[in-house]
């Protein structure tokens, strides 16, 4: 027999190198389930920061830019009209392929499903108002029939998609008419609800689903929530879902104002269902438009929207919106985006706030003698962190001494070392 030395001797390096190109491909395997884990708490609902963005404004380079900012998921919607495009017919190209992207990105998703169908329900023509995209629309589905057919499109979206990770909002601000025309009906909505929510557990039984996504917080708008408490969606929604708009008289007041009105829309809940005593809460919209408060300070409220809602008990804030999706500038809805159309920041993010503060972990608020002046102490790792900030929409100052040291403060949060947090909790602000 006659030996074959080059085998013998390179054998072991081939199988070594593909044990390594194995092990290469199962890190990198590992690496995408941990970050498309991220940002999701034990209750399976999303947690922390996610940002909303119109799909077809959105490609690869978006979503990483996206991720690397700090948000942990991104909440798009998924239009009835425009996958049901034939009675019974479903056209999933868009949605496809978008969920490929944000699955590759280590995102996760909050899809809307909402939209009338023409095939279904009668054309409506809405009235001028800066939030309209398309005049003419198809009437939201009221009519037992109509209200199947949506639960079926929303039961096969669900199976669809039951292996990516995505969390499912039943319908957009059904209390406006802008989104429920031609006036909202909460017993119309609490059934589509009711309906919608079973239909998708039963396709997909792991499927999460949030409800009512109201453009206001609960506490203004009782009625609705109280109708959807009669219903078998108290029990079936895996959480609640609402909108932290600060709009009042033309005034929109601070981030901070939301908490009072956060904590007695949980006291509400409580009280309106035994079944909500601890459902989470989840903010699915919020934003200022920077021809409103300027671009710096739409910068600032974006960090202070998010510690507004962590220090008041609700679970995920989501950003309104990472680009301007709209070209009329007279519009107020043409500024909310993070990024002008074209994609280019604002105000460049050049030092990882959010990214830093959507990582730790939110202890409590600490007291300080100045009102004016924020701090919530957090957990980093083993180190305490004391982010601070001045409750304010102007170029104000101050010095304010935190955990020992003197530090200045603006109204854009800065992360103190908070190593003497339980000595310090009382800043000293002048």
């Amino acid at each position: 027999m006659v030996e074959t030395p080059h085998k013998s001797r390179f054998a072991p390096r081939k199988r070594l190198l593909r044990r390594s190109r194995w092990l290469l491909q199962l890190f990198l395997l590992l690496v995408q389930l941990v970050a498309s884990n991220r940002g999701v708490m034990a209750n399976g609902l999303p947690s922390g920061l996610g940002v909303h963005v119109q799909v077809w404004q959105i490609d690869t380079a978006d979503l990483e830019r996206i991720r690397n900012f700090g948000f942990s998921f991104v909440r798009w919607g998924m239009s009835w009209e425009a996958i049901e495009k034939d009675p019974g017919e479903f056209d999933w190209a868009t949605t496809d392929a978008f969920f490929k992207k944000v699955r590759h990105s280590g995102l996760s998703s909050i899809v809307i499903l909402a939209t009338g169908n023409h095939f279904y329900s009668r054309w409506l023509e809405l009235p001028a108002d800066p939030g309209v995209r398309e005049r003419k629309v198809a009437a939201p589905p009221e009519s037992e029939a109509a209200m199947a057919a949506f639960s079926r499109f929303a039961a096969a979206a669900a199976k669809r998609y039951a292996d990516e990770s995505v969390t499912w909002e039943v319908w957009n601000e059904p209390d406006l008419p802008v989104f429920w025309p031609p006036k909202p009906k909460p017993d119309a909505y609490a059934q589509l609800a009711a309906m919608t929510c079973s239909a998708i557990k039963m396709a997909a039984p792991k499927a999460m689903v949030l409800a009512p996504a109201t453009a206001s917080l609960p506490i203004r708008a009782p009625a609705l929530y109280g109708t959807l408490a009669k219903t078998e969606a108290a029990g079936c929604l895996d959480g609640l879902s609402m909108h932290s708009y600060r709009i009042s008289g033309g005034r929109r007041p601070d981030p901070e104002s939301v908490e009072a009105e956060n904590l007695a829309s949980r006291a509400l809940l409580e009280r309106l269902s035994g079944r909500w005593r601890d459902v989470p809460m989840l903010c699915t919209e919020w934003g200022y438009p920077a021809s409103a408060v300027g671009r710096a300070t739409q910068r600032a409220y974006l960090a202070r929207a998010y510690l507004a809602n962590v220090a008041s008990g609700v679970q995920a804030t989501v950003w309104y919106e990472w680009k301007d999706s709209r070209d009329d500038p007279a519009n107020p809805e043409s500024h909310f985006g993070l990024q002008t159309a074209q994609g280019i920041f604002k105000v460049e993010p050049d030092d990882g706030l959010v990214r830093r503060l959507t990582s730790m972990r939110f202890v409590r608020r600490l007291q300080a003698v100045d009102p004016q002046v924020q701090l919530l102490l957090f957990e980093e790792g083993k180190t305490s962190q004391i982010v601070a900030w001045l409750r304010s929409d102007s170029a104000r100052t101050a010095v304010a001494k935190i955990a020992g040291k003197a530090v200045v403060l603006s109204n854009y949060p800065v992360i103190v070392p908070g190593d003497r947090a339980e000595d310090d909790g009382h800043g000293h602000a002048r």
